[in-house]
């Protein structure tokens, strides 16, 4: 396709503009629809953590988030490392808590695996400034487990719809 120069060049370029903009349009509805609410976006990390010797099933704080007054999805992410004590696998579960909501993940990290991912989900509305924490401990013997790569990154949403999936 070659580029010309002139009225007829420009005017097809804007056609070919407009027709965009109607399809877009027509995409998302009506402009009105299509503009997002306000949102902003909360994160933090640490890259390293072990929970010292836990007993099964205690859980101890991996990491906490501070969130003002709003609604959010929020999303957790880490690593589970070889466990400690060689020669046995360790069963972790860890909680992502947001008020009454949370989420759990259990995994099993034998020593051989070089790191095991983990990740969790939970949405909340907070009426007034809160924290979203995440703890992890192991599920059914005494042992210590190690972390890395932990992220926490909250979305605030002007609205939150959070229901059972059919």
């Amino acid at each position: 396709m070659a580029i010309r120069t002139g009225r007829r060049t420009l005017s097809m370029l804007g056609t070919l503009i407009a027709m965009a903009g109607a399809a877009f349009v027509a995409a998302s509805g009506t402009a009105e629809s299509a503009t997002p609410g306000p949102a902003a976006v909360y994160s933090g990390w640490k890259n390293n953590f072990s929970t010292g010797k836990t007993a099964p099933g205690q859980q101890k704080q991996v990491a906490r988030l501070f969130l003002p007054a709003g609604s959010y999805t929020v999303f957790a992410k880490l690593n589970l490392e070889p466990p400690v004590t060689e020669g046995y696998p360790a069963i972790v579960k860890c909680y992502l808590r947001a008020g009454d909501d949370n989420d759990y993940a259990v995994a099993t990290q034998d020593p051989v695996l070089a790191s095991v991912p983990m990740s969790l989900n939970v949405v909340h509305t907070f009426t007034a400034g809160g924290q979203v924490l995440l703890s992890c401990g192991s599920l059914i013997s005494s042992a210590t487990t190690e972390l890395s790569m932990i992220k926490i990154t909250a979305i605030q949403a002007s609205s939150l719809s959070n229901k059972l999936l059919p």
